[in-house]
């Protein structure tokens, strides 16, 4: 069983991580005590303990039966520096132990990821899928990506590579979800372009189950066949509780309860904004840490790469 240090360690870190990329914000409900421990297997009392410590250290607020909050803004300055102060010291180091100097660690940086600016064939069955991988992989990597409808793909087999769109075929890495793994690996290797099979972010699909288990949730989605996906995999025992809502259905999303947490997702915030009024159920980022990792490898190969032409 997980000790109560190794829980705090890993709630600071969770807590802290959201905070950093904005998937949580100051007042944020956080997982309930028993949540927790029904996630993780530890003892309740344990868990109870994490978060006290997490309240003493001013970032979270336990209110009682009201459940475990994001403590306010100004307490977390000196816990969100240290947390980031700690992070930085670590990066420092490993650039010391490689006789990199400090002060060029910038441009060794950028050599390594921004020699280039490499082309990114995403790939996807539908617009909500495909504007969310675009727009994580062009605002965290760098990356110009250029999405690609997989229902614009021919699939000849074998693979007719002229046949193929321009935005595939010209593309310096393809990216595509485990949904079409199969059929976009054919035409990777018949193109000889890197491929990474992205996952999704692990902690998506328990943060909405959550709220699903605690009511209604309306997903605000452009593209029907991404309603159907959501459907599928989170319908289950709560599938009442899940709605469907067009971007483009304006009078049904004027009369959504704001009381209700909204799934709104990248192609929808495009159109919309961010319906701030809405309690937004956090979605990014959308990969895993580990296609996060693969994505670098292959961006730092294609650019040392280049610049080795």
């Amino acid at each position: 069983m997980e000790s109560e240090s190794d829980l705090t360690h890993r709630l600071r870190d969770r807590i802290v991580t959201a905070l950093h990329l904005e998937r949580l914000h100051t007042g944020g409900r956080l997982p309930s005590i028993r949540e927790v421990s029904r996630e993780t297997g530890v003892d309740a009392r344990i868990v109870t303990r994490a978060y006290r410590t997490l309240e003493a250290e001013g970032l979270v607020e336990v209110r009682g039966r009201s459940g475990v909050y994001v403590a306010e803004q100004e307490r977390l300055g000196d816990e969100l520096l240290s947390e980031m102060a700690r992070w930085m010291a670590g990066v420092l180091t490993e650039a010391w132990k490689r006789m990199i100097k400090i002060p060029d660690l910038p441009e060794f940086v950028r050599r390594c990821t921004a020699s280039v600016r490499l082309g990114c064939a995403c790939v996807e069955a539908n617009e909500d899928s495909i504007t969310a991988l675009c727009t994580e992989l062009s605002e965290s990597f760098g990356l110009d990506s250029r999405p690609v409808d997989l229902n614009t793909v021919p699939l000849y087999e074998p693979v007719e590579v002229e046949g193929l769109p321009a935005e595939l075929r010209e593309a310096d890495l393809v990216v595509t979800t485990v949904f079409h793994a199969g059929v976009i690996r054919a035409i990777a290797e018949a193109l000889k372009k890197p491929l990474v099979i992205v996952s999704s972010n692990p902690e998506t699909g328990p943060e909405i189950e959550r709220h699903l288990r605690e009511g209604r949730l309306n997903a605000v989605i452009v593209d029907p066949r991404f309603g159907e996906r959501l459907r599928s995999t989170y319908g289950g025992v709560y599938r009442e509780r899940m709605r469907i809502v067009l971007a483009v259905d304006s009078q049904t999303i004027a009369e959504l309860d704001p009381s209700e947490p909204v799934l709104l997702t990248e192609a929808a915030r495009h159109r919309l904004g961010e319906m701030s009024r809405f309690t937004l159920v956090p979605h990014t980022p959308c990969i895993s840490a580990r296609s996060a990792r693969e994505l670098a490898e292959i961006l730092i190969r294609l650019n040392i790469e280049a610049q080795r032409r």
